[in-house]
């Protein structure tokens, strides 16, 4: 069996997207991640991204490699790769949330971190599994 991979990362737009543009790349994205095997889920607030890319170790690594040179991304960090032994994202391709500052700070352990409407990209591994988390719990639909 394929050791799987999570991989955390989050950048910011080179200019702003709306949200019918955000759906029409995520329409075009994930035939590509399902033939890869890679699920997950997108994140935005404000220009602002925040990715959790799970799948075989060569697979997330080659996806990233290509959104880093993908011009829509400036700024790009990963935040968290580790070794996971199931998918917390098993059903989705790539899911996606509209966030905003006002929910983060909802969160209990971020509210400090967001009280400044701060960008995901000063974030680190705790607070991004804080927001996976309340994800998993049913914060988002």
């Amino acid at each position: 069996m394929t050791q799987l991979t999570q991989l955390i990362y989050v950048s910011k737009a080179t200019r702003a997207l709306d949200k019918e543009e955000l759906t029409t790349l995520l329409g075009k994205i994930r035939p590509n991640n399902s033939r890869l095997g890679i699920t997950g889920i997108l994140l935005h607030d404000s220009g602002s991204f925040l990715q959790v890319l799970e799948g075989p170790l060569t697979a997330i690594r080659e996806l990233y490699q290509r959104i880093a040179k993908d011009d829509k991304h400036q700024s790009m960090v990963t935040i968290l790769e580790r070794p996971i032994p199931e998918r917390q994202f098993p059903n989705w391709s790539m899911g996606f949330a509209e966030v905003d500052t006002e929910l983060l700070e909802s969160i209990d352990g971020l509210n400090d971190f967001y009280s400044d409407a701060t960008c995901f990209n000063e974030i680190d591994p705790g607070r991004a599994t804080k927001i996976l988390q309340a994800f998993a719990k049913g914060r988002w639909h």
